[in-house]
């Protein structure tokens, strides 16, 4: 199969969600291990002429999507013509459901049960795909790394380290967590610019530790921590993508996960024990008994059914379907 990944490839300018261009990279890198892979930026006009040219079997769009990304989708498809059309939803925002019921792809790709139910109202087809990790890269901390890791990054080697890895932007309810410096407990945010600088400076201010430079070796940081707290509002939804890629590093990192129901997670983690609170109250408890205990989980077997290497053969199984 030939296929043609259309997404926010580039960084330039900002525009894309993060999240949503690595997904888009994972999976045309894992697609390409097995066939032909032309990745386009949809903002590049020139290489959507090499798009018709190279005469794909499938698009696959990875964008939010917006109603514009509909209308994007559809004039593109026009230039690839017997294509058959793919498009992934890791965080829809749509607000003309008339137009878009309209500009419907072959198959959309959901992972909420909100998302697959509002799409389906419209007339789509759908399919469950998760996002993926990359379990290489993101592995529990051998012996000796987290004292060292902290020392590389100067934070206190005493204190129970509380992570988020997001940007610092009020929609994320990252305020909540500055509840939660006090003490031997230490707040680390990892959040790359744009950031809210009022919400930033009220999270210095309390002692929280924020990085907003760009992290090449992010998993140094899950190592040096003792736990991933994923606090933003389940009513939310345009705050991240709805399967939070930084949930599954955490988590193949082997530390212990607390979430709110947010997105996809009730979907994906319902049974796990533990993993989500519903309030601050709850939250602090949950912390204080890892606290004492000092554990990290053990995901791997769990962890691995979403490696980037099993995501992409569940989707080549879903292109081959529409051929």
């Amino acid at each position: 199969m030939r296929i043609c990944f259309v997404a926010y490839f580039n960084d330039e300018g900002g525009k894309g969600d993060m999240g949503t261009r690595t997904v888009a990279r994972h999976l045309a890198d894992g697609v390409s291990k097995t066939h032909e892979v032309l990745r386009v930026d949809v903002r590049d006009i020139g290489s959507w002429r090499k798009a018709k040219a190279f005469r794909p079997d499938i698009i696959h769009f990875v964008f939010a999507p917006t109603t514009m990304g509909f209308v994007a989708a559809r004039i593109f498809s026009l230039y690839c013509r017997g294509a058959r059309m793919v498009m992934s939803a890791p965080n829809p925002t749509l607000s003309c459901r008339w137009l878009v019921k309209h500009l419907r792809p072959d198959v959309i790709l959901v992972q909420s049960q909100e998302s697959e139910n509002f799409f389906k109202d419209l007339g789509f087809v759908t399919r469950f795909l998760s996002n993926g990790v990359d379990v290489d890269r993101f592995v529990p901390a051998a012996p000796g790394q987290k004292e060292l890791f902290r020392e590389k990054y100067r934070i206190d080697a005493e204190k129970f380290v509380i992570l988020h890895v997001g940007p610092v932007i009020r929609k994320r309810n990252i305020e909540q967590l500055m509840e939660l410096q006090a003490g031997n407990t230490q707040v680390l945010v990892i959040g790359r610019k744009p950031y809210d600088p009022r919400l930033l400076n009220e999270l210095q201010s309390r002692g929280v530790v924020i990085i907003t430079e760009y992290m090449e070796k992010i998993e140094e940081i899950y190592a040096l921590s003792d736990c991933y707290v994923f606090p933003t509002h389940p009513d939310n939804r345009c705050a991240s993508i709805e399967m939070p890629l930084s949930v599954l590093e955490a988590m193949a990192c082997g530390l212990p996960v607390f979430s709110t129901r947010y997105g996809v997670l009730p979907r994906i983690f319902n049974n796990l024990n533990g993993f989500f609170y519903k309030n601050l109250t709850e939250l602090i408890h949950k912390l204080k008994l890892i606290n004492i205990t000092g554990i990290r989980i053990q995901n791997k077997e769990f962890i691995n059914i979403y490696s980037w290497d099993n995501i992409t053969k569940k989707l080549v199984e879903i292109y081959g379907n529409l051929l």
